[in-house]
């Protein structure tokens, strides 16, 4: 098993929450749907999208049951670049596009490459 620093391990919960959020997208999901499908609620979705807080293993495999995602590649820290297209496609595929989902994603963006240049490779 690949070990992980501190600064990979706070990209990979970025990476996870990234990929949660356009796959949720993709399928046309609200977070509250989602919460309901794995017997939870928005807000854990939530949180796990935006990778505020460590999930279980249980809701996060849950969440990737109910969106048909393979849970171990979520584990593989992918380059910068695929990270920044996930967040450019979930962007794209937003059908409520507000002011501060806007701001979000821009954020969301400047906080990828802030994360993925603290990594030493």
């Amino acid at each position: 098993m690949q070990e992980y620093s501190n600064e990979e391990l706070d990209a990979l919960a970025l990476q996870i929450g990234c990929i949660v959020r356009v796959e949720r997208l993709r399928k046309k999901l609200s977070q509250e749907e989602l919460g309901l499908l794995i017997s939870s609620n928005k807000t854990t979705i939530g949180r796990l999208e935006r990778y505020e807080n460590s999930t279980s293993w249980k809701i996060l495999f849950k969440v990737c049951q109910s969106l048909k995602i393979e849970y171990n590649p979520l584990f593989v820290l992918q380059p910068l670049e695929i990270i920044l297209s996930i967040i450019k496609d979930a962007y794209s595929l937003e059908e409520k596009l507000t002011a501060e989902k806007e701001q979000f994603y821009v954020n969301l963006e400047i906080e990828a490459k802030e994360r993925f240049k603290k990594i030493k490779r």
